[in-house]
């Protein structure tokens, strides 16, 4: 009989560690979601990519996986990371409004935590460049102190902020061919061009999508603010359509073969429903969309600069 209760005893033991076990994991799955969420960790992926194809267009092959290159491919997600971390850090207000299920408005992430976040990655990125040479340190400085002024003021500007959004779609390209040479190739300056295009076009919706909140919470003075919603709507729309012409380019430069043709076409023809969209003032799914679009886009570009495709 005693063994009997005793036997009872464990198993109830063992079924309340193990229950706590999975609540355990629960949370823990509910945080990384939560600052995958903050640090707008899908975006850090495509800087990376971009990173990797300036990388494999310079070489003319994907590069070795060393750990200079690994390296590389980490800076940018890192200093994206930390950036978004002080985005959402400063713009809490704006976020009451425009963002209601953001990880701070929840609560499901701290303020402190995500200040003490964004200032580790982004230093850690600025160390992590001072070990791949020179002129990609300089870049990783001066995004990064650019990161800073963007969130604090730059955003409230009109232009001024989105060209810097702009810029950082376009500096992963020279960022990459720095990485694998010294001299800046022309190739690198037209993938360049076409992030910085797309970029400045994503982000001028972003703005009328955040409209309100911005004038609301930060007072800010946006494109949308200053021409009205309309006029920056077109204005995206015809960028997007300039961003399409430029596609073309990489694509006959490298003499691109069937497959990445086929995905940059897909890649383009999205856009150009995200153009439709933005016209029916549908903000999100142009928001979501466009990361979709770049990525295709992105994928069908890189295995474009791979000989072997």
């Amino acid at each position: 009989m005693k063994k009997d209760f005793e036997a009872v005893c464990l198993t109830q033991t063992i079924g309340k560690i193990s229950g706590n076990d999975f609540k355990l994991r629960l949370v823990i799955l509910d945080m990384l979601k939560a600052l995958l969420k903050l640090t707008r960790f899908e975006h850090a992926i495509m800087l990376a990519l971009a990173v990797l194809i300036a990388e494999t267009v310079v070489l003319g092959a994907v590069p070795d996986f060393t750990l200079i290159i690994a390296l590389s491919l980490l800076v940018p997600v890192f200093s994206e990371m930390g950036s978004f971390a002080l985005n959402d850090y400063l713009d809490i207000e704006t976020d009451r409004i425009n963002r209601r299920m953001g990880p701070l408005v929840t609560g499901t992430i701290s303020p402190e935590f995500a200040l003490y976040f964004s200032v580790a990655a982004l230093v850690g990125s600025t160390v992590m460049a001072a070990f791949i040479n020179y002129n990609v340190l300089i870049i990783a400085l001066l995004f990064n102190f650019a990161a800073v002024l963007y969130n604090w003021k730059l955003k409230d500007l009109p232009l001024v902020g989105n060209f810097y959004i702009a810029l950082t779609m376009a500096i992963p390209f020279i960022f990459g061919n720095y990485v694998v040479a010294e001299e800046l190739s022309d190739i690198a300056l037209v993938f360049a061009a076409l992030g910085f295009v797309a970029g400045l076009a994503r982000e001028i919706i972003k703005t009328v999508e955040d409209m309100e909140g911005d004038v609301k919470a930060r007072k800010s003075k946006t494109l949308p603010v200053i021409i009205g919603k309309r006029r920056s709507l077109i204005a995206a729309i015809i960028l997007y359509h300039i961003f399409i012409v430029l596609t073309i380019i990489p694509l006959i430069w490298l003499e691109a073969s069937a497959f990445p043709v086929i995905l940059v076409a897909i890649a383009d023809v999205l856009v150009l429903f995200i153009c439709y969209k933005t016209f029916l003032q549908d903000y999100r799914f142009a928001r979501n969309a466009s990361l979709v679009a770049f990525l295709i886009g992105l994928l069908g570009l890189l295995l474009a600069s791979i000989p072997a495709f």
